[in-house]
């Protein structure tokens, strides 16, 4: 049984930004996955690419405001401005701000591979539980494996890490820090995004509208080059069309496409992330980390209101308290 100081459970940003935080001799990072990335997530068709998870993130904390513009200078993050819309009365509407939207170069996993860069991952190393072992902590892989750690780091999705913690008390935490679901459809179309007046856009923000929570160009983003569309649909109807078949999702989404736009797609893919994001973003825990026990943390963006700065942020605090445990 091998044994390592402290074990990290995930590679998404939470887990990357902890890492890059210790030394590489204690720590062992745990990726259920082929790779690191998480919610910044891309898939591919065919010869193309498309953004499924976040879309964009933003900064406002100075420390995570560092690890970008470093990102910026190496080519793995670069600024997106797209002429924005919105829907009122269920009309999609040009809605331009100011606001700095930043974005993965050429996808959003890059700032994950940025991250990344000099952390050993060990991936496709699922977690199965985690349990208490006299002064160590015992983690079952699926492979049916195992080793033991001083100090345990879960960065893992809400119900992933009620099922991994489940020899200890969290099922309370699990239900306080509830996650709504999103489906994401992949759509390719032949026209531009237009609103109601005829103005292109390159992005909405939901607004009022029943079905779209947030619709994305994928060619308004720099090095994207596909006559793709993504669409991420509201909590309330996802989980209304929860354990709909995949390609019904699609068929569905085209409809209101068209309905909405007069704009011919066809359905590339469509995607369940069943706990996409905190019901409630402001219900937040102190510095987006929680103790379960001595040595047991878990950290992520559930426990920092959803975005990924503050999955960051929640990784650093995490290293913090391990470091001075």
């Amino acid at each position: 049984m091998k044994h390592t100081e402290v074990a990290i459970i995930g590679a998404g940003v939470t887990g990357l930004a902890a890492a890059s935080r210790l030394s590489p001799r204690n720590y062992r990072i745990f990726e259920k996955s082929r790779g690191p990335g998480g919610r910044l997530a891309s898939k591919r068709m065919d010869t193309i690419r498309a953004d499924i998870g976040a879309q964009f993130f933003t900064v406002r904390d100075s420390r995570f405001q560092v690890t970008v513009d470093s990102a910026i200078a190496a080519g793995f993050v670069t600024q997106w401005q797209p002429r924005m819309g919105t829907f009122r009365d269920h009309q999609p509407i040009a809605s331009p701000d100011q606001q700095t939207r930043l974005v993965g170069h050429p996808y959003m996993n890059s700032l994950s591979q940025f991250l990344s860069q000099d952390i050993e991952i060990l991936t496709e190393r699922r977690v199965q539980v985690i349990e208490p072992n006299g002064d160590v902590f015992r983690l079952i892989f699926t492979s049916g494996e195992s080793c033991t750690a001083d100090c345990v780091l879960v960065t893992a999705p809400v119900d992933q890490m009620v099922a991994i913690l489940q020899h200890f008390d969290v099922e309370q935490l699990g239900s306080r820090f509830a996650m709504d679901p999103t489906w994401t459809t992949v759509l390719s179309v032949e026209e531009p995004l237009r609103g109601s007046d005829g103005e292109s856009l390159d992005a909405l923000f939901g607004g009022d509208h029943p079905l779209f929570d947030f619709i994305t160009v994928e060619n308004s983003k720099p090095g994207r080059h596909s006559n793709l569309i993504v669409v991420h649909a509201t909590p309330e109807w996802s989980q209304q069309h929860l354990e709909r078949d995949p390609a019904e999702i699609s068929d569905l989404i085209c409809q209101a496409v068209w309905e909405t736009f007069q704009m011919k797609t066809q359905g590339r893919l469509s995607h369940r992330w069943r706990y996409a994001r905190p019901t409630d973003p402001k219900l937040r825990a102190q510095k987006g980390i929680y103790q379960v026990a001595p040595n047991l943390w878990i950290a992520g963006d559930y426990l920092a209101g959803g975005r990924v700065e503050g999955a960051y942020l929640s990784g650093l605090e995490a290293a913090e308290r391990i470091l001075t445990r």
